[in-house]
This record gives C-alpha cells, structure tokens and sequence, in this order.
C-alpha cells in the first residue's frame, strides 16, 4: 500500500495534521494582498482582501474571484 500524507503526518507528528483549507485560501488571500499592496497594486490588493472575506462562507466564489485574478495574469503577460 502506498503511503498517503496523512500517514506522513502520523509519522511526523503522532497523529494527522488537521489542516482547514478554508483557513489556508483566507490566509493565502491575505498575503497576496499585501504583496499587492507593497507593488502598488491597490484595486488587486482590495479584489483579494474581499475574496479573503468571502472564502470562509463561500469557499466556491472565493475559488472563482481566484481563478479570475490568475487568468488575468496570465492574460497580461502573454499578450
């Protein structure tokens, strides 16, 4: 059988990590925030403060405000 990451962590820690993905995605949206912020990005750095807002009771629209922000950069940099 091959080992998962939860019995990784068994190892590591003695018992599984109890990792909350909605905690995780607020956080993630809250320093991509201020590393918008300190690069003058101040309308991105509001955009994510707000899906950061969102993501603990709507975690898909917190996902979509995501997927759009990464769309729109990859849009810039090949066009």
């Amino acid at each position: 059988m091959i080992p998962t990451p939860k019995d990784a962590a068994k190892v590591l820690v003695g018992k599984p990590l109890n990792v909350r993905k909605d905690r995780l995605n607020v956080a993630s949206f809250v320093v991509q925030a201020a590393l918008a912020l300190r690069n003058g990005k101040p309308k991105r750095a509001f955009l994510l403060l707000g899906a950061a807002s969102v993501a603990p009771k709507h975690p898909a629209a917190s996902w979509l405000v995501q997927g759009a922000v990464t769309a729109n950069d990859v849009r810039k940099k090949l066009f």
